[in-house]
């Protein structure tokens, strides 16, 4: 079984249950105050199902599925500096909170397992950061 394929298993074992997405968002809030103050008046609802979507894309993205980085570079433009501002830094706090819930709802999780998705969730996020400064 592949790296990808071993990280998209845990994935599925993950969104089986919803508090996963509840605690992910529970960690990253709590990483930083301008992080909180970014989702003062978020739709949470809406905000899980995007991320269950964006993780999703992520994933394919590795898999260099057709739409996939056209998708990843719309988020990116969502997240640059002249549309929501989501810093760069902000990633790396991302995607610890996202480690961190692998680690509590996958029953099969291991620290190799953690390194796999650090790995496949940070081609994305490259893309997503190289998005930051708007182009001119």
């Amino acid at each position: 079984m592949s790296d990808l394929d071993q990280v998209i298993e845990s994935y599925h074992r993950c969104r089986a249950n919803d508090a996963f997405f509840d605690a992910f968002y529970d960690f990253f809030l709590d990483k930083s105050p301008e992080i909180a103050a970014k989702f003062a008046n978020t739709d949470f609802t809406n905000q899980k199902r995007m991320l269950r979507e964006s993780i999703l894309t992520m994933l394919c993205f590795n898999l260099e599925s057709e739409g996939s980085r056209e998708e990843i570079e719309r988020l990116g433009r969502r997240h640059s500096y002249s549309q929501l501002d989501i810093k760069p830094e902000y990633y790396s706090m991302w995607l610890d909170s996202l480690c961190q819930c692998v680690a509590l709802y996958d029953p099969d999780y291991t620290p190799q397992l953690e390194n796999l998705w650090r790995g496949a969730m940070r081609k994305g996020i490259d893309l997503i950061i190289s998005m930051y400064e708007p182009h001119t």
